[in-house]
């Protein structure tokens, strides 16, 4: 925030509230640069921000996927904002700012943000089985042809190499497909 009395006000408020401020920005630039190097889970940025305004910087943390952001905004400057879409919140406030719902929108950003992460998690988690179990079954296909065996066998021998030699099954079902799939 621009305002020096504000900015002390404003993180007086999130202490109270068991926020830990890291830093504050006296200009757009220097916002931007902060947020990069600190990556902090939210951002509260004032609309009116000297040299590039806290919508800019808004639009730079959400394109690239730097913090949520909460946008203080005046009454006519909301009319002028669209919503950002990405993978980050993003959510106008009018001044003036009430604390309490300040702090519950705040609450919620960071509830929605540890569900997002958590979901992001087991997506990729859910890939890495999914990846998994297609390279196994192509290598079992291999080795069903090449060496005339069954399901049931070729699933034994991936298997059984992964665990004799301590390397996941994903690897030995790529080392049997770059030795056959010639």
């Amino acid at each position: 925030m621009a305002n020096e009395a504000s900015v002390g006000k404003l993180k007086t408020i999130l202490s109270e509230s068991g926020y830990i401020v890291v830093d504050s920005a006296k200009d757009g630039n220097e916002c931007i640069r902060k947020l990069r190097t600190l990556r902090p889970d939210l951002a509260i940025i004032e609309y009116n921000l000297p040299l590039m305004n806290g919508y800019e910087v808004a639009k730079v943390s959400v394109e690239d996927n730097i913090c949520d952001i909460v946008l203080v905004v005046g009454e006519s400057q909301r009319n002028s904002i669209d919503d950002l879409e990405g993978p980050r919140s993003f959510i106008c406030m009018p001044k003036p700012l009430n604390k309490s719902n300040l702090i519950i929108t705040i609450d919620l950003m960071v509830k929605n943000r540890k569900k997002i992460v958590s979901l992001e998690n087991e997506i990729k988690q859910l890939k890495d089985v999914l990846d998994t179990r297609k390279e196994v079954e192509r290598a079992k296909g291999l080795l069903m042809k090449q060496l005339n065996l069954t399901e049931a066998e070729a699933f034994k021998r991936i298997q059984k190499q992964s665990m004799d030699r301590g390397i996941p099954m994903k690897e030995i079902a790529k080392a049997i497909i770059l030795a056959y799939d010639i």
